[in-house]
């Protein structure tokens, strides 16, 4: 089930802290209720891939450690798993969202998100630079069911700053696939074929200046300063920090480019992070 993946799904809360809400007990309750959700619906997701690439992930450093990678579980066993967890989840979403499907946005989010997840699993993530642009979208569209649960009006900026963020995070995970396969010649080539480490660092080093630019434009944009604090731009030195630091990790140290593994376990760029948020929360709130 992946538990320690379910930090991505944090990302439902954004629409509420940036709006200023994040302290209304109603609609953090609901967009709570969200958040339990996608765990479920994630790790649904999680197993579907491990059953998909079992005989990959067997050849892989470190996949080959997941239970049905290492054979602590049965594929029967672990697909029965998957289905009663599915059905758990499709109760528990028809539960809080009882309303027709195309009346409800938030189970219309849902459902495009499993679709999405379905189309990459079995297919997109075989096809390069798509593979990286549909996984910025899932968490786009995890952003939208957020600001929909919490009956938020997204900001376009909080959308470009998530895709942009997503997709560099996403070639960054490309950039260890593709190191794995060079170390031992084994890894599968789905997630690397047409990728080479030159053409990932370019692309890392653009994302980054990407991010940069659209964060400090985000900082000093009238409509959002009017709303928030005219200092925002004061939050740009830990943006900066948190940037150069990942692509220290990536390109100096060469260790893991997991996202998750790297947010929860390099100290550096954990401080950066509640750097950030502590003095973003002094300015809006």
């Amino acid at each position: 089930m992946r538990p320690q993946q379910w930090v991505k799904n944090g990302i439902l809360f954004f629409p509420l802290f940036f709006a200023q809400e994040i302290g209304k007990g109603d609609k953090l309750l609901h967009v709570f209720i969200l958040f339990v959700g996608f765990c479920l619906l994630s790790s649904c997701i999680y197993i579907l891939n491990d059953l998909l690439d079992i005989q990959e992930d067997r050849l892989h450093p470190t996949k080959r450690f997941r239970p049905l990678a290492a054979g602590e579980i049965s594929s029967g066993k672990a697909f029965a798993f998957m289905l009663s967890l599915l059905g758990i989840t499709t109760v528990y979403v028809g539960y809080f969202y009882p309303a027709p499907l195309l009346e409800n946005r938030i189970v219309l989010l849902v459902v495009a998100y499993v679709l999405l997840n379905l189309l990459y699993s079995c297919l997109l993530k075989r096809i390069q630079i798509v593979d990286a642009m549909v996984i910025a979208c899932g968490f786009v569209i995890r952003l939208e069911a957020g600001a929909e649960a919490g009956g938020i009006d997204l900001s376009h900026w909080l959308i470009i700053m998530t895709f942009i963020l997503s997709l560099f995070l996403a070639f960054a995970k490309r950039l260890d696939d593709l190191r794995n396969f060079f170390a031992t010649g084994v890894v599968s080539r789905k997630n690397v074929t047409g990728y080479t480490i030159d053409f990932l660092n370019v692309v890392l080093a653009f994302l980054s200046a990407v991010i940069t630019i659209v964060y400090i434009l985000y900082t000093i944009a009238p409509e959002v300063t009017d709303r928030s604090s005219p200092y925002l731009y004061l939050t740009v030195p830990f943006v900066l920090t948190g940037i150069i630091r990942y692509l220290q990790i990536l390109l100096v140290e060469q260790s893991t480019c997991n996202p998750t593994d790297i947010l929860l376990h390099d100290r550096t760029l954990q401080l950066t992070i509640v750097g950030w948020l502590f003095v973003f929360t002094i300015l809006i709130y």
